[in-house]
């Protein structure tokens, strides 16, 4: 049954996405290739997922073949006006505001049923929302010394160690 229902899907959405849909460029004429579908764009694109049973194969699919699926693929670029991005996305989720990559999100939305979380523009530049920027802030930012001490917990050994600690300390 499951694999009448993926052959399905995968025919249903090979014929959704020939040249030509509501999402080409034609229509679409200032859509930057990569960049999030506007909100009309996104009521045509979730209509195609529509009734919730065609989103949740759709992630079945996902689940199953990944995000490099020819067909997934396909379903991802018209998403994304023809592109995937690379790199960090955002999404109108206020709990899961961002992701390090469109197939993450992808992925997110399968698996906590939110089938039709949009992806949106980002508020601030995706090299703020990385996470090895901030490693790198971290790492660059001078600590001005203090008299108190803080706990510090290795999460690797759950030791605990005091920073701040003055050899002249008690």
């Amino acid at each position: 049954m499951m694999n009448l229902a993926a052959g399905f899907l995968l025919m249903l959405l090979e014929v959704l996405l020939l040249p030509g849909t509501p999402l080409s460029a034609e229509e679409s004429p200032a859509s930057t290739p990569g960049s999030p579908l506007s909100s009309t764009e996104y009521e045509r694109f979730f209509a195609l997922l529509t009734p919730t049973w065609k989103a949740e194969t759709t992630c079945r699919l996902r689940a199953t073949h990944g995000c490099r699926n020819p067909t997934l693929v396909q379903l991802d670029q018209y998403e994304n006006h023809g592109l995937v991005p690379d790199g960090a996305v955002c999404s109108d989720l206020p709990y899961a505001s961002w992701f390090e990559s469109f197939c993450q999100f992808a992925q997110y939305r399968c698996s906590n049923h939110v089938y039709y979380a949009k992806r949106v523009r980002c508020s601030q530049p995706v090299s703020i929302l990385s996470p090895n920027t901030l490693k790198e802030v971290e790492s660059s930012a001078e600590v001005p010394p203090t008299s108190m001490t803080t706990p510090i917990v290795s999460h690797a050994t759950g030791e605990t160690s005091q920073s701040g600690d003055r050899s002249s300390q008690p």
